[in-house]
């Protein structure tokens, strides 16, 4: 087995000896945005670096901050819903 670039099982070593999915993981996490949040006394600020990979990409469509309910949300830093 070579190192594909698509191999979705946990287990699977690369000639090197490298985890392969570990290996996917962490260039995940390399290609990141950074996001960050601020705990205030009367509030909460969430912030989020916006990269996008294509100028036809419609920006108002775009967002990495999102409402979960009334009271609470989240940001992400990778590929979102």
């Amino acid at each position: 087995m070579g190192d594909s670039a698509y191999s979705f099982s946990l287990t699977t070593f690369s000639r090197t000896g490298k985890l392969l999915q570990i290996e996917y993981a962490l260039n995940a996490v390399a290609n990141g945005r950074t996001s960050l949040g601020i705990c205030a006394t009367d509030g909460v600020v969430i912030a989020t670096d916006k990269k996008l990979t294509s100028t036809l990409v419609d920006t108002a469509h775009v967002g990495k901050v999102e409402a979960v309910d009334s009271g609470s949300g989240m940001v992400y830093s990778g590929v979102g819903p």
